[in-house]
């Protein structure tokens, strides 16, 4: 099996719920998307896509996708897209760095790996641990009221997860997410994501002024060493994502 031919379709995606704000006066309207397709002369195509947040959330954006895709789609034509490892190898070798462009072109080839195989991929990569995932849903940086109305929303439309975002005036966030847990039913699993808005001192803050509230604090600040600063005062549990850049 070879690849024969690699598309890139640029697809814009809304946010049902309006503008993504977060901390830093940082927002986003839609998912500015790349779906990938990797036919081979076998005629089963894969699919890819990577929809970065914006040119802000991470080290990623929309327009170098397109690019990149199409700088690098040329160098696989010919090659057996089972063949992962060496499918990013060849992407290593013409293209260094970029993981993100890589990782549509890579979920491609997975995809068509597993029609070829006739299997899900999730078969392909082990085979699954549940029948079911329970997502959380956000609660986007708005006004007190309009993010209280907004969770009660969401939790009627039957998410139990929500993820608050945090990192603005400390002060008014309190008020936020008070508001929020106030308005939600017992047991409703809030996560407060503040997207390395805060210094170490304002997250103390934070989490001192919200004690009673039962949450899971999400990257309060910038950098490993600062949010384990907070996480040593803290009595609740704490998980990171932005400053998570690579393995130990």
């Amino acid at each position: 099996m070879q690849i024969e031919t690699i598309k890139a379709y640029h697809v814009v995606q809304p946010f049902v719920d309006g503008p993504y704000r977060m901390s830093k006066g940082r927002e986003a309207d839609a998912f500015d998307a790349v779906i990938v397709s990797i036919a081979s002369d076998s005629g089963i195509t894969g699919w890819g896509e990577m929809a970065p947040l914006g040119n802000f959330y991470s080290a990623a954006f929309p327009a170098g996708v397109r690019a990149g895709v199409v700088e690098i789609a040329p160098h696989l034509i010919g090659h057996d897209p089972r063949g992962l490892a060496n499918i990013g190898r060849l992407m290593d070798t013409v293209f260094k760095g970029h993981p993100y462009i890589k990782s549509a072109l890579d979920m491609a080839c997975w995809d068509l790996a597993g029609r070829a195989a006739d299997v899900p991929l999730v078969t392909l990569l082990g085979g699954k641990e549940s029948d079911t995932a329970e997502l959380y849903k956000v609660v986007t940086h708005g006004s007190v009221d309009a993010m209280a109305a907004l969770a009660k929303r969401i939790v009627k439309d039957g998410f139990h997860r929500l993820q608050v975002k945090v990192g603005g005036n400390v002060h008014d966030d309190i008020e936020r997410v008070t508001a929020v847990a106030a308005s939600v039913p017992k047991g409703t699993v809030i996560f407060c994501d503040a997207n390395a808005g805060w210094t170490p001192y304002q997250a103390r803050q934070f989490a001192d002024a919200t004690r009673a509230i039962d949450y899971t604090f999400e990257q309060p600040c910038t950098t490993i060493d600062e949010n384990m600063s907070v996480r040593r005062m803290l009595d609740k549990p704490m998980v990171l994502d932005e400053s998570v850049t690579h393995s130990w």
